[in-house]
């Protein structure tokens, strides 16, 4: 019974949905050029930050950002990522905290108290 009402609408074909009542949101079109002198054009929404470099649709090679004029923007992508921190070690660490001499100081303390409880081998240190 149901198949008599979906006859003739085509279904997957067409949408049923409508653009009315939508609004578009403003976009601009921002030209980037490669090394190679490769110029392409990327739309983005008005009102977000910009960013400086983007891949090129065509040929993946990284394009700047050119202003009205047709000139590179210049100066560092705000976009961009930070750069990583430098590995800090674990003896790094406890340096910031401890001196050599408070360290050994702790390490007397614990031999200490593993002989106290029989845990430290004397033969071994």
């Amino acid at each position: 019974m149901n198949d008599k009402r979906l006859r003739g609408t085509r279904l997957g074909a067409t949408s049923l949905e409508s653009e009315e009542g939508v609004e578009f949101v403003a976009t601009q079109t921002i030209t980037f050029r490669t090394d190679d002198g490769e110029e392409f054009q990327v739309r983005f929404m008005e009102g977000v930050d910009l960013p400086y470099n983007w891949n090129s649709p065509l040929t993946a090679k990284s394009g700047r950002r050119l202003d009205a004029k047709g000139n590179l923007v210049q100066g560092v992508d705000p976009n961009a990522p930070a750069a990583p921190n430098p590995t800090v070690t674990h003896w790094e660490q406890l340096m910031k905290r401890r001196t050599i001499d408070e360290l050994e100081l702790i390490l007397a303390e614990r031999r200490a108290a593993m002989r106290a409880a029989g845990e430290f081998n004397s033969k071994a240190a």
